[in-house]
């Protein structure tokens, strides 16, 4: 068995049947530092040696049977004796007794009579010879483990012969039978079935050549068909005059490691969704292409796409049928761009696919386009077109079918930035552009488009302190209810006298405010003043209409309207009887319980309720009896056509005779001729609000304009239209 622990002198078996002899090499050994174990004959060695382990054994030939040497045979057959220095001693006269001893594993061959002094130095020799070759061979071993665990495999190159010596390890990592341990650089390649192997021979000739070490990855492709990557390294020795004479280096698996940097990669630089470049790869992709095409004097374009409305469906269907889009959105954008719009080149060691990178995820719903050498403008609205109407085919996921469109931005380098930050910033100026032009369209960047937005920025900070400045205030305009010639309701509308520019409208302003989320705090602004001026004029006796004022969507996303209305009431002391709220279609759209919970909390408070803007949404009609509604105010644009257009006239005559079999009440929006008054009425529609009757006032213009209507009590209708007050405005 293996020794354990180190012993502190070495061990001999001596296995002799004459029992003098062996008593003087019991002593020699004793007094050259051994200790001794002896057996009396060599059949009783095997049982000794499997039970000491000796360092070393003297066995008596055994003539004429020449038992010793059979036992030397069984030494060697153990694990534990096959390294164990055997000394054969006795008379061996012929050579074939000579043969077969040492073919039986003899170390050594001592003839009987022995010089005792001899045999000490030989028996010395022979141990630390063992010993030396033992740890070589526990070194060996421990070194083949540690590459096994490493699964690192060492090389060396015979630079004059050509050939190359390659660990055990070395064969196994490339999936190979070993096919000897000198084999040619040529051999082992075509082994190894080496991809790249030029690559390789190209290092070893360098090496031989210019002196210089290499290191490299190579992939290879086993026999067993699995591909592995490995790494090699190499360094050269010289002999004395300087010639390179040897290569040695060093072979290691590198799979598992480019497995996961290639993972790192995908996480860095992908998105996770879409698996489309994210904006970090579009960055290093595009900085590559820019040098490019300032070298070549080339054209660059940068597509900025958003999808129009998507947040719809995400709210509607969910945030993973939101995904499943995104990923079919990207799908129809890859197939959409020309194959030529990218540069032949690898990127990250290959490990990112150059064909994907013109096409990224930039954030959210937004996709960048890089289109490169393109000629002109003209390329780039080919595939802004090709975009455009690739996403127009309606999209199927899951059960339910639904389209999305572009808003398409586009920039050109180098005429609308030299860099990333300014490109991508002009296309996403230029799809907003595209937005405001009625979306599902691509607009190009122009500099008033940059000059637009800088207004807006700075539209949006004058805003922030509006209202700290007390900048913003309320007009009224009356609305009439013919049936008895009487004011029924005056609408608060926002005005917002800036410093710089005089009076702004609302569409100056709010989609601004929509925008920033400035929007609750203004509605709240709005609601307190609109209340405090009821509180006025109920206090003075004149309040016998409702005050109507609009509510923006996002109150009813922040679901606080009720308690923020209840806390404005108690704190101005209005009475709720007297207001009137106007809601837009897309809130009754999303058919949320939450915004029915709302408008019946607003009813229980006495709270009129009524739909702005009516027919220019997407609510479907049946939508209307579900929720706990007064009034529809029809919008100005059917009005406005009611004469000249039939089909105007159709969708007004239409809304009027819906909102009558619904019990609601209907008001036009924007009557500004008799002629447009006489059709409403003969469609049966009572209540009108317009410059015919009066442009928006202020508070104390309103009082002057309702005391001359009821003295005149409205006359005949043939009131002289009145001026609209300097800066207010429609």
């Amino acid at each position: 068995m293996p020794r354990i622990q180190p012993r502190d002198c070495p061990l001999a078996l001596i296995a002799d049947a004459d029992t003098s002899f062996r008593f003087l090499i019991a002593e020699t050994l004793k007094q050259a530092g051994f200790s001794v174990e002896e057996v009396d004959n060599p059949n009783s060695a095997m049982a000794a040696f499997q039970r000491l382990s000796p360092d070393i054994v003297l066995l008596d030939a055994g003539v004429p049977h020449l038992a010793g040497i059979s036992v030397c045979e069984d030494i060697r057959r153990l694990s534990e004796g096959y390294a164990t220095p055997v000394i054969i001693i006795g008379v061996l006269d012929d050579m074939e007794s000579v043969k077969r001893a040492y073919g039986a594993g003899a170390t050594d061959i001592i003839s009987k009579p022995v010089n005792m002094e001899v045999l000490s130095h030989r028996v010395h020799y022979l141990v630390r010879s063992s010993m030396v070759l033992e740890s070589l061979r526990l070194s060996e071993a421990r070194l083949a483990e540690a590459q096994r665990i490493a699964k690192i495999g060492s090389w060396e190159h015979n630079i004059l012969t050509g050939e190359m010596f390659w660990s055990e390890e070395a064969y196994r990592l490339l999936g190979m039978d070993s096919i000897g341990s000198r084999v040619s650089s040529g051999q082992f390649r075509v082994a190894a079935h080496m991809r790249g192997e030029a690559g390789f021979e190209q290092s070893l000739l360098d090496i031989i050549t210019k002196g210089k070490s290499f290191s490299t990855d190579l992939q290879l492709a086993r026999p067993d068909g699995e591909d592995r990557y490995i790494h090699v390294e190499a360094q050269i020795n010289k002999d004395e005059t300087g010639r390179p004479v040897w290569t040695v280096g060093y072979v290691q698996d590198v799979t598992e490691r480019r497995q996961t940097e290639k993972k790192i990669r995908k996480l860095a630089y992908y998105d996770t969704v879409t698996d489309l470049p994210n904006r970090s790869l579009f960055r290093d992709y595009f900085n590559h292409a820019i040098a490019l095409a300032k070298r070549n004097n080339r054209m660059m374009a940068v597509l900025f796409i958003d999808l129009d409305r998507f947040k719809q469906v995400n709210d509607t269907f969910g945030h993973s049928t939101g995904d499943d889009l995104l990923r079919q959105v990207a799908e129809r954008l890859t197939s959409c761009v020309r194959e030529g719009d990218y540069v032949s080149r690898d990127i990250f060691d290959g490990t990112i696919d150059e064909q994907d990178s013109r096409i990224a995820r930039f954030a959210g719903d937004e996709f960048l386009v890089l289109l490169e050498n393109i000629n002109d403008y003209y390329d780039a609205a080919k595939v802004a077109q090709r975009i455009k109407d690739r996403l127009s085919t309606p999209f199927e996921i899951g059960n339910n079918e639904m389209s999305v469109t572009p808003s398409i931005g586009i920039s050109i380098y180098p005429l609308d930035g030299d860099n990333l930050e300014d490109i991508i910033k002009r296309s996403d100026i230029a799809m907003y552009h595209a937005k405001e032009m009625g979306r599902n369209n691509f607009q190009f960047y122009s500099d008033s488009l940059n000059t637009a937005a800088m207004n807006h920025l700075v539209l949006e900070s004058q805003l922030r302190k509006a209202i700290q400045r007390d900048e913003l205030f309320l007009c009224f305009q009356p609305m009439v209810d013919l049936r008895g010639n009487g004011i029924c309701c005056v609408e608060a509308l926002l005005r917002w006298r800036h410093p710089d520019t005089g009076v702004l409208l609302p569409d100056g302003f709010i989609p601004v405010a929509e925008e920033t989320g400035l929007i609750t705090e203004i509605d709240d602004w709005v609601l307190r003043n609109a209340c405090l001026q009821a509180k006025e004029w109920q206090a003075k006796g004149i309040l016998n209409f409702k005050v109507s004022v609009n509510i923006s969507g996002r109150h009813f996303r922040k679901k606080k309207l009720l308690e923020t209305l209840r806390g404005i009431l108690d704190r101005t002391g209005a009475d709720p009887g007297f207001l009137e709220l106007e809601i837009t279609e897309g809130i009754l759209m999303k058919n949320d319980p939450d915004t029915i919970c709302v408008l019946n909390g607003l009813k229980e408070m006495g709270i009129c309720l009524s739909v702005d803007d009516f027919g220019t949404g997407y609510s479907s009609l049946s939508y209307l009896k579900r929720f706990p509604l007064d009034m529809l105010k029809i919008d100005r644009s059917f009005v406005k056509d009611i004469l000249t257009d039939s089909d105007s006239a159709s969708i007004t005559s239409a809304i009027i005779a819906m909102a009558d079999g619904l019990k609601l009440e209907t008001v036009a929006e924007g009557v500004e001729t008799r002629e447009q008054l006489q059709a409403l009425l003969d469609s049966g529609c009572w209540k009108m609000q317009g410059y015919y009757f009066s442009p928006p006032l202020d508070a104390a213009e309103l009082e002057d304009f309702l005391a001359e209507w009821r003295f005149n009590k409205g006359g005949s209708l043939g009131l002289p239209m009145l001026s609209a007050p300097q800066g207010v405005g429609p």
